[in-house]
């Protein structure tokens, strides 16, 4: 093998991982050693900042208290986040260069802070800027004469972080998304599950849990979701297939009811979530379709804290209302909260007074119109 083929290689592993770091960003100080290697350089890190303050990625060769003391005070003088906030993407340069007449290594960042720590000089690049935030890639040569070699190697390797960075950039997003989602999903008081183009489970929120726990109307087999009665099971396919597989227009959702030994059936809807994309790798592991089952006999709101706040309820009222939402009327809230029915009767009618309604069925009817089925 050539000299020339080694470089190759070696240059191609280094693109691997930073490839890998894109997808793994443990995986950034294994690909800042090998550049490093690749260049000859005793120390390198990569550095997300604005003009005052930020983080490292990775930072190898580089005293941790002296990190530590650079975004406590030393950040705000390096002169290489004051000149890389003005130069091009990707466009290396050596930190002796960026002030005039030997400034830089008269100056407090190189005396009190680079030099204490062995390094002469700095080769360095943004290699990912959004807004006043940037990330630069720093190498400290192992002497001061970097050959035009090792500096066309560092060059070479730029357009691969800048790629990997905004990659990584992209999957953050997407992750942060997905987790909010997630969050959100499970503060509905209501199941639901999604579920992929091959019908699998991938997603259920606590009450689905429970739900598909219990066994009763639905449950998971070999992955899937099914509902034990033969012939409700059928139904249920039925709508997950065209889910899945048919148009994801306004009239796509599914409505169904899968009925329960001794208890009220669930009304359970089946909507599409994506579009029907086929042009993707792994299209059967894409989401394809949510699944909601609504309870009646599970109360959708956790307080009524807003309404009672909307309509100036006083505590007692607001009591009184929230008994009478889980059902039964008036006399049997009046019993759970231990009030006579006549005191019950003076907070009913200041409640219809304050909210406009006429009758406990308006009254309820305004609440469950007010309130987002969410856990507290």
């Amino acid at each position: 093998m050539t000299r020339h083929s080694r470089t190759v290689d070696a240059e191609l592993d280094t693109v691997g991982l930073i490839q890998d770091a894109a997808l793994d960003p443990t995986q950034w100080p294994a690909a800042v050693a090998r550049v490093m290697q690749q260049v000859d350089g005793i120390a390198g890190s990569m550095v997300v900042s604005d003009r005052r303050n930020g983080f490292t990625l990775a930072a190898l060769g580089f005293d941790p208290s002296y990190v530590e003391r650079y975004f406590g005070h030393y950040v705000r003088l390096d002169p290489m986040l004051q000149a890389q906030h003005r130069t091009a993407l990707g466009h290396a340069v050596m930190s002796s260069t960026l002030m005039p007449d030997g400034a830089f290594r008269k100056s407090e960042f190189f005396n009190d802070w680079y030099a204490p720590q062995g390094f002469h000089d700095c080769l360095s690049a943004v290699v990912h800027r959004q807004g006043e935030h940037q990330v630069r890639f720093h190498v400290a040569p192992r002497t001061t004469d970097l050959s035009r070699r090792d500096m066309d190697r560092f060059v070479r390797l730029l357009p691969s972080m800048t790629r990997a960075l905004r990659v990584a950039q992209r999957l953050d997003r997407l992750s942060d998304r997905h987790g909010g989602l997630c969050d959100a999903i499970c503060v509905v008081t209501h199941a639901v599950m999604m579920l992929d183009r091959n019908g699998c489970l991938v997603l259920a929120n606590p009450p689905a849990e429970r739900l598909l726990g219990s066994m009763e109307a639905l449950t998971v087999r070999d992955g899937c979701l099914v509902a034990p009665d033969a012939a409700t099971d059928a139904t249920l396919q039925a709508a997950l297939v065209r889910s899945m597989h048919g148009d994801d227009g306004p009239d796509a959702i599914q409505e169904l009811v899968v009925r329960r030994r001794e208890r009220r059936p669930l009304m359970v809807s089946v909507v599409p979530v994506s579009r029907r994309v086929t042009d993707h790798i792994d299209s059967d592991g894409r989401l394809a379709a949510m699944v909601m089952a609504v309870d009646p006999e599970v109360r959708p709101w956790s307080r009524l804290d807003g309404v009672v706040r909307a309509y100036g309820l006083t505590p007692a009222e607001g009591r009184l209302l929230d008994a009478m939402v889980d059902g039964g009327g008036l006399d049997r809230a009046a019993g759970r909260l231990g009030i006579g029915r006549a005191t019950a009767k003076t907070h009913l009618n200041r409640i219809l007074a304050k909210t406009g309604t006429t009758r406990q069925a308006d009254l309820i009817r305004l609440v469950a119109g007010s309130l987002p089925p969410l856990r507290g």
